[in-house]
Order: structure tokens, then C-alpha cells, then sequence
């Protein structure tokens, strides 16, 4: 009887331990399965909130550089410069220049609706013309480049704008004034309230490096409001790199928020999005709790069902049946996770024919299991050449290393291309042969179609569809290179339309945009291929050509885009005849950096309006 008795305890000892290590095992496997399914719906989640911020980063860029390009063809009037000049000579009182300047500064307001206020200031600071809503600005100062518009938000009676700064210099590179024009920034609004997209409590905000400065919606949203940065913002802004997009988590008055940040105005500025944590996350959490509750809830019912089966034999198959219990348990949740997951999986044979697919991929391909199973994946989305070669080139990686991720472009059921983020790993034995690979792809074919046209708005004119100024920049800096290397010749072509304002002022905003439209059509027509056109701003076009024999072609091809230009333009059922007038600046000759190129280039456009507009004038050394 005792030794029975030893024997009942040993075995309900046994059957206890037997249901606790199936108990621990379930948990585990659940935790391993759960966190990698949460750290990619984690990242696949900031990543797209990243992408959403970067676009609104790219559009106030676009706004930005649109201000300080009214700013500077504001300073760019040979009128002006020739006032301000005579007025420092001594030629020109102070009254004189004021009597002269304020009526044509009140004019300019009209170019842009966005522009609220005009302050045209002295070379000592004193203030000329004063137009709209306008605030006390400092005085300028001789350090850094005249060149260059400063522009920054600033706060007047209690509302906020966008203040861009120009320096107006004369033909010696001295500061004769300095015009500061004030923008209103609805658009600004428009993109701070959109963070509130991401999540209802989420909140944007744009944060000024120079200021140290917060700019945010107001409560109601239909305003801006400027505040000082707080501490607990500032102490995680300093583990921030300012010249890339991230994420941080910061605590602000003890609750973990989200912050995404990304650069604007070249790491000038950075914009913000901060949102609760847990509120941020929850579509994440949520979408684990039913598969772990499920597998929690049943784990202590197969654990004591095992118990009671296992107890005739427990003596001799205790341990084969935990390991059995503990593969069944396993390869439930694999199948749970292989079916519940919303990404689309493959398992492949070492051969690379469909073994086996998930519901996702049916929804994202169109293809049933029936369609696919048994067939090779070469020929399943109706591949091309290219792609069956890039196909190719992922086995050959496979075989030497056993896992790939990268981007690879498909077509789906019915032939439209998809472009899908893939991960595939092989599945080896204990002897190291592959025994099978298993493909995980997501459809990011609207992403990558987002990215480019964000690309695409990114470095071209809004109005005109040709590449804009920062494009321009590259452009010729690409080109320059080029010419040096090979000792070729280019040459760049400042353009401005004559009697463009007439035809604002007569027809309106909305006709002289059609004329401007009009204008890039017939310049594309007109260039070559390899030839480059694009819009600096208002009505100044920038052409590039490349690989000239001898500086006298420029010349020529001056002379057709005048041609071209003087032919009239139906507007409104009305004939509109303009004019350009066109400099040219040729490298070497004239100039060997980009910078001087553009600047030289306009320089002798002026000189070809003081010529008599419709005509081409080269860049005169002499008058440098």
C-alpha cells in the first residue's frame, strides 16, 4: 500500500508538472509568435505615418520656396536698384524715393493673393514704403549672403505669418535696401490640421531652430498659435537628427507620447506630430488580444485534458507525449498566424513551385489556391523579361545565403503590375538542406506611386510642370561638371517675358497662369532633348544648353525662342502678344561656377531690356 501510494503522488506529480509545462510552452510560443507580428505592424505603421508627414514636409517646402521666390523678383527691378542707387549717390532725396516707391510697392500686393504686407527699407534700415500688414523687422546687417532670402515665422497682433526677407544689391554685390514681405500661411493650417488624421488627439506643430519656437493649431483649428519649445520637448529634440525623418518617444507631464518629426526648409525647421502613445498603438494592440486570448483560454483546457489522457502511460511516454502536446500547440498557432495574418505568404518547394498560399495573398493577387498550387512562381505573375531576370537573380542569392528582402515587381490576376516589399527565408533541416521557403510580401504599390508624384511635386513648378528652381540648381551644377571634364562649352539663358504684367493686369491672374502654360509648351517644343528648361519664378524661365561648339549658337537659339515668343497667344478668345528678353552668360567664359552663371546670365537680361526688350544680350565682362 505505501509504495502505491508513493506511486499515486509520483504520478499526480508527474501529471501536474506535465500540465504546467504545457501550460509555459503555450505562453511562450504565444509571446515569441506575438512580438515579431507587433514590432513589423509597429514599424509598418510609423513608417506610413513618416511617409504622410513627409509629403505635407514636401508641400510646405513648395510654399516656402514659392514666397521667397515673389520676394526675390520683388528686389529684382532694375527700376528700383537704379532709385535706391541714385538715392545713396546723393541724387535722390528721401522724399523723392518714398513719393516714387509706395504706390508701385501697394501694386505689388497684387501679385500674390498670400501676400498680406510690404516693408521696403533703406541701406541704413530706414523704412521707405510700408504697405498692408506689416511689423517692426531688425535692422539688416552686412554678415552672410545677400543673395539669399532669410524667411521665418513671425507673430503681428497675435496672428501668425510667414516673413521673407531680400536684400536688394546693386551691380557691385553692396546692400542698397532690403525688401521683407509678409505671407499669410492658411496652407499651413491646412497641413497641421491634417495630423490630425493619424489620430483624433493627434497635434502638429512646426518647430523654428532659429526661435527655439513652436508653431501649432489653436484649439478650435482655424488658426495658428506661437509658443516657446517646453522643456521635456527640447530635452528629446536634442537626440533628433535634424537632416532625416524619425520617431521618438518622449514623456510630456508623465504620459509617453509619440513624436514624428521630419526636416523642412533644409533642416531649418523640423515638422512635428505628436500623439498619446497607447491611443497612437492601439490598432497594433487590438489587433493581437483575440489571437492570444483565444490561445490563453484554450492553453489550461488542453493542458488538463492532456493530463487525464496521458495518466495510463505516464510512466513510459511522459516525455514523448509533453513533446507531442507541445508540437500540436505550435502548429496551431503557426496555422492561426499563417491564416489570420494580413500579409501575404507563399511556401515554395526548393524548386520555387507554390506549396501552399494564405488568404492575404488570394486578396492582394486575385489568384485562388486552387490556380496557383503546384505551379512555379516564375510563371505566376506573367512576368517580362526583366523581371523573370531579377526573378533569377534573388534565387541565385537565395541559394548562397538562404533569406532575401528587397522590392519586386509582380502582376497580379488581372494583369495589372503591383509592387510588393518581400521577405523570403529558407527553411533547412539539421543537415543544412533547404527544405522549403517561405514568402512574405506586403502590396505597396500605391506607396511607391505616392512617393513618386510627391517626388515629382518635389522638383518641379506647380504651375508649369517644368523643373523648378532647386531642380534648375542641380541641373546646371550636373552640367558644369560634365563641361569641365570634357572642355565642352555651355551656355544658360535667362529669359523674362516683356509686357508680362500688362496682361495680368488686363485679363488677370488666371489668363496670364494660361500664359505662362502656354510659354513652357513652346520653349519644350523649341529645345532640344538634351537641352534643359525650367521656371525660376513669376515670369523668369532658366534654359540650359549643353555640348556648344562655339558661343555664338546660343545666340541663335536666343534668336528662335524670341521668334517663337513674339507669335501671339489666344487668351479668353483674345490675342495677347508678349515679348522676351534674354540673357546669356557661357561657361567658361563668363563664369565657371553655377551660382555666377545664373546671376551673370540675368545681369545681361537686364541689359537687353535696357536695349530695348525683345532681344538677347551676352553677359559684357566689363560692366562685372
Amino acid at each position: 500500500m505505501p509504495e502505491l501510494a508513493a506511486i499515486r503522488l509520483i504520478r499526480r506529480k508527474a501529471m501536474l508538472l506535465s500540465m504546467l509545462g504545457i501550460l509555459v510552452s503555450g505562453v511562450l510560443v504565444a509571446v515569441v509568435t506575438a512580438v515579431p507580428i507587433y514590432q513589423s505592424s509597429r514599424e509598418g505603421l510609423e513608417r506610413s505615418t513618416l511617409m504622410g508627414l513627409q509629403a505635407q514636409a514636401a508641400a510646405l517646402d513648395n510654399l516656402v520656396q514659392r514666397y521667397e521666390g515673389i520676394a526675390r523678383q520683388t528686389t529684382s527691378r532694375t527700376e528700383i536698384r537704379r532709385r535706391l542707387e541714385a538715392y545713396v549717390a546723393g541724387d535722390l532725396s528721401l522724399p523723392e524715393l518714398i513719393a516714387y516707391t509706395r504706390p508701385r510697392l501697394a501694386d505689388a500686393l497684387d501679385s500674390s493673393p498670400a501676400l498680406v504686407g510690404i516693408k521696403r527699407l533703406g541701406p541704413f534700415g530706414e523704412v521707405i514704403a510700408d504697405s498692408g500688414d506689416t511689423a517692426d523687422v531688425p535692422p539688416p546687417t552686412a554678415q552672410g549672403d545677400l543673395g539669399q532670402v532669410e524667411s521665418r515665422l513671425v507673430r503681428l497682433d497675435g496672428r501668425i505669418f510667414w516673413r521673407a526677407s531680400a536684400a536688394i544689391i546693386d551691380a557691385n554685390g553692396r546692400r542698397l535696401g532690403t525688401d521683407v514681405l509678409f505671407f499669410t500661411i492658411d496652407n499651413l493650417v491646412d497641413l497641421l490640421v491634417d495630423a490630425r488624421g493619424l489620430e483624433p488627439s493627434a497635434r502638429g506643430f512646426l518647430l523654428d531652430f532659429r526661435e527655439d519656437r513652436l508653431v501649432g493649431v489653436n484649439d478650435t483649428g482655424d488658426g495658428l498659435v506661437m509658443r516657446e519649445t517646453t522643456s521635456s520637448i527640447a530635452a528629446d529634440l536634442d537626440r533628433v537628427d535634424p537632416g532625416r525623418p524619425g520617431v521618438v518617444w518622449p514623456q510630456f507631464d508623465g504620459q509617453t507620447q509619440v513624436l514624428f518629426y521630419t526636416p523642412v526648409g533644409g533642416g531649418r525647421c523640423l515638422l512635428l506630430v505628436e500623439a498619446p502613445f497607447w491611443s497612437f498603438y492601439q490598432p497594433v494592440v487590438t489587433r493581437l488580444l483575440w489571437p492570444l486570448a483565444v490561445v490563453l483560454l484554450l492553453l489550461p483546457l488542453v493542458a488538463f485534458l492532456s493530463g487525464r489522457a496521458l495518466s495510463p502511460v505516464l510512466r513510459r511516454l511522459s516525455s514523448q507525449a509533453e513533446a507531442l502536446e507541445r508540437s500540436a500547440a505550435e502548429l496551431r498557432l503557426a496555422a492561426s498566424v499563417f491564416e489570420g495574418t494580413g500579409e501575404a505568404v507563399m511556401i515554395t518547394s526548393p524548386h520555387h513551385r507554390i506549396l501552399r498560399v494564405n488568404p492575404a495573398f488570394t486578396r492582394i493577387t486575385g489568384f485562388e489556391a486552387e490556380e496557383v498550387l503546384g505551379r512555379p512562381l516564375s510563371g505566376l505573375f506573367q512576368l517580362g523579361d526583366e523581371d523573370i531576370g531579377q526573378l533569377q537573380g534573388v534565387c541565385e542569392r537565395l541559394h548562397r545565403e538562404h533569406s532575401w528582402q528587397g522590392e519586386m515587381d509582380y502582376r497580379n490576376k488581372w494583369g495589372e503590375r503591383l509592387t510588393a516589399l518581400q521577405t523570403i527565408s529558407a527553411v533547412a533541416d539539421e543537415s543544412g538542406c533547404v527544405g522549403h521557403y517561405i514568402h512574405i510580401f506586403n502590396d505597396i504599390t500605391e506607396n511607391k506611386a505616392a512617393e513618386r508624384r510627391m517626388r515629382h511635386q518635389a522638383h518641379h513648378d506647380s504651375l508649369t510642370d517644368l523643373p523648378n528652381r532647386g531642380t534648375l540648381k542641380q541641373r546646371l551644377a550636373e552640367a558644369v561638371d560634365r563641361a569641365d571634364r570634357h572642355q565642352e562649352s555651355l551656355a544658360v539663358l535667362f529669359l523674362d517675358l516683356d509686357h508680362f504684367k500688362e496682361v495680368n493686369d488686363r485679363l488677370g491672374h488666371a489668363a496670364g497662369d494660361r500664359l505662362l502654360q502656354e510659354v513652357a509648351k513652346r520653349l519644350l517644343r523649341l529645345l532640344r532633348h538634351e537641352d534643359a528648361v525650367g521656371r525660376l519664378g513669376g515670369d523668369e524661365f532658366l534654359i540650359l544648353l549643353e555640348g556648344l561648339p562655339a558661343p555664338r549658337f546660343a545666340g541663335q537659339v536666343a534668336e528662335k525662342v524670341i521668334e517663337a515668343l513674339t507669335q501671339p497667344f489666344i487668351l479668353n478668345g483674345e490675342q495677347v502678344e508678349v515679348g522676351a528678353s534674354i540673357g546669356i552668360a557661357v561657361f567658361p567664359e563668363h563664369a565657371e561656377n553655377p551660382e555666377a552663371l545664373i546671376n551673370h546670365a540675368d545681369a545681361a537680361m537686364y541689359d537687353a531690356k535696357a536695349a530695348g526688350r525683345n532681344t538677347f544680350c551676352y553677359f559684357d565682362q566689363r560692366k562685372a
